[in-house]
């Protein structure tokens, strides 16, 4: 079925046809506007705040890590002078002097400490066959006899 378009034609006067009323739009435009504004305004202040914060804390943690750095310094100080007071007591010619104050005597010449000395083992593991209680019949050699001179003069200096 075919149906023809029909145009209608009329005209009404400006005046008769409604309005809409100002006062509501303006009332409706008002309050959002306010809305937003005080929106913002909230949003200023809580990141100013936030921002106040931030650098509060910052200068806050600045002067306690001065606090501890100035701390930290003179604590090294004061290991330094504690640690040549350790080297002064620990000298040999301050335990010398406190061994002779409590009635001990110097010895005289050169003093040799008996003990023995451990086996060294060979390579496949075995014990060499001389022990220490048979006697050696060699004679050292000069080199070796030198060798025992010198750690012997350097020893009796360490006392």
């Amino acid at each position: 079925m075919v149906v023809a378009q029909g145009k209608l034609e009329w005209q009404q006067p400006l005046d008769e046809l409604p309005r809409p009323k100002k006062q509501a739009i303006s009332r409706k435009s008002k309050p959002s506007h306010w809305k937003s504004v005080l929106v913002l305004g909230l949003t200023v202040s809580v990141a100013a705040a936030l921002a106040v914060e931030t650098i509060n804390l910052t200068v806050v943690k600045g002067a306690q890590i001065r606090v501890v750095e100035k701390e930290i310094t003179s604590l090294k100080s004061n290991n330094d002078l504690l640690q040549v007071k350790v080297d002064k007591l620990r000298s040999v010619n301050r335990i010398e002097s406190e061994a002779l104050a409590m009635g001990m005597e110097k010895p005289a010449g050169t003093v040799y400490m008996a003990g023995t000395l451990p086996v060294a083992k060979s390579q496949t593991g075995t014990v060499p066959t001389q022990t220490a209680s048979q006697p050696v019949t060699e004679q050292p050699s000069v080199l070796k006899q030198i060798s025992q001179k010198f750690t012997s003069f350097f020893a009796s200096t360490q006392r």
